[in-house]
């Protein structure tokens, strides 16, 4: 588990250092029923890291399950 979550973290560092702060990505203005926002500029070098944030979140819920696994078969 340490050393995946070791991984993920030198790849969000790598990603985040090689994608140039200046790119953008233009959202425009959205309005549905239950959410409303105006034009907005995301910075792309946020969306390598959010993936990456999901897989991490993903190696420390199946580290959790198999510690309980291991206590119940015991």
């Amino acid at each position: 588990m340490y050393f995946a979550l070791g991984l993920l973290v030198v790849l969000g560092v790598a990603s985040w250092l090689t994608i140039d702060a200046s790119a953008v990505f233009h959202v425009q203005r959205y309005t549905s029923k239950f959410l409303s926002y105006g034009r907005r500029d995301v910075e792309i070098r946020w969306l390598p890291v959010l993936f990456l944030s999901l897989f991490a979140f993903r190696v420390v819920i199946a580290h959790m399950r198999a510690r309980l696994e291991a206590k119940d078969s015991q």
